[in-house]
């Protein structure tokens, strides 16, 4: 039977029952008992709220407090992901060496440095560059054009961006939350499917993974990740040889210790492809701050989806429907959506009408 925590009014009105009683007399309705009993009572409403609150604390959930979360976690070895910086290589026109620790800035003024630059060759440069500020916002698509700040004599002051990757916002408490009870539930035994999904979630930026036993056969584990804070969330190729490579044989986060997939697993990567699905919704009321409640409620059921998973049409509606707000909905989507074994599922573009 669950326990209700009493309400201030209720105890003052306890705390009132019992002072009479024990004076044998009716209390005026002005006066220092009175005031007592109301400042008394305020302070076991204290008590109860605190201890309410350390309950919360207690098992980690949703409505524990961020470092409760976070110092949990840690103590079961799961290591909030800190931020990263994007790398990756810049193409300079010129024939001489870019001095290391060069910065350059791209046209919204983002700001790199270089970090290695190689031996010019077929008049061509090409540097390894740093994103200065840690964080996804550092990632740059390939093609993007890197100004030099100081001339470098001998080089073009444009670069051309190789795509520069691996740049990641500091985990946040909630998706800690998530890894902490994904562990709890599965616990890590070194070679259980489930261990490679573990390990692909441990990298920065990467959000979702799953993985595939008997994938090509046996002793062949398959595994799929992406990077849900991207604007492209599949991995790129330099993505997926670094996780390749953290899969083989990595330091464990909590214990420094490696660890990595057992001798005779063979791990092989899933490359998906996205299932874009593009909907016409009109609510009812309509405005700015409905649209983001309702969009956002879309794309986490998107999230929960896996590769080769049904999109359902009753699944939306309820994302729609269930938003706090709304009253009325017109939805184009007819049907449920199927994806094969490679397809992930991915919200397109929504397009609103007016009610």
């Amino acid at each position: 039977m669950p326990y209700n925590v009493p309400t201030l009014r209720s105890l003052i009105e306890s705390g009132l029952i019992d002072i009479e009683a024990s004076l044998d007399t009716i209390l005026p309705k002005f006066g220092i008992e009175q005031a007592l009993n109301t400042s008394v009572s305020a302070s076991v409403r204290d008590l109860y709220d605190y201890q309410s609150w350390i309950v919360r604390q207690i098992i980690p959930s949703n409505e524990s407090e961020d470092q409760t979360i976070i110092d949990t976690a840690r103590y079961e070895g799961v290591i909030q992901k800190l931020a990263s910086s994007a790398a990756g290589p810049v193409t300079f026109a010129g024939n001489v060496v870019i001095p290391v620790d060069t910065v350059m800035t791209h046209a919204d003024g983002r700001l790199y440095r270089v970090t290695l630059s190689n031996t010019p060759s077929g008049g061509n440069v090409v540097v390894q560059v740093e994103a200065e500020a840690a964080g996804a916002a550092g990632n740059l698509v390939a093609g993007e054009t890197l100004t030099l700040i100081s001339t470098v004599p001998g080089i073009q002051p444009n670069g051309i961006s190789g795509g520069l990757i691996g740049g990641a916002d500091l985990e946040t408490p909630a998706k800690v939350l998530e890894r902490l009870l994904f562990r709890k539930r599965k616990p890590p035994t070194g070679s259980s499917v489930h261990d490679y999904v573990g390990w692909c979630r441990e990298v920065a930026g990467v959000n979702r993974a799953w993985a595939i036993d008997y994938y090509q056969g046996p002793a062949t584990v398959g595994y799929a990740f992406v990077f849900d804070d991207r604007v492209d969330i599949l991995p790129t190729y330099q993505d997926q040889v670094a996780m390749a490579d953290y899969i083989y044989r990595h330091p464990d986060p909590a214990t420094g210790d490696d660890v990595g997939r057992p001798g005779g697993i063979e791990a092989v990567y899933i490359p998906l492809t996205l299932k874009t699905t593009n909907l016409a919704i009109t609510i009812t009321p309509d405005n700015a701050d409905l649209r983001d409640s309702v969009t956002a409620s879309i794309q986490g059921y998107f999230k929960t989806l896996s590769p080769g998973s049904t999109l359902l049409l009753s699944a939306v509606r309820t994302a729609i429907g269930s938003t706090i707000g709304v009253t009325d909905y017109t939805l184009d989507l007819a049907a449920d959506v199927t994806a094969t074994t490679t397809e992930l599922h991915a919200l397109g573009a929504i397009t609103w009408g007016t009610p």
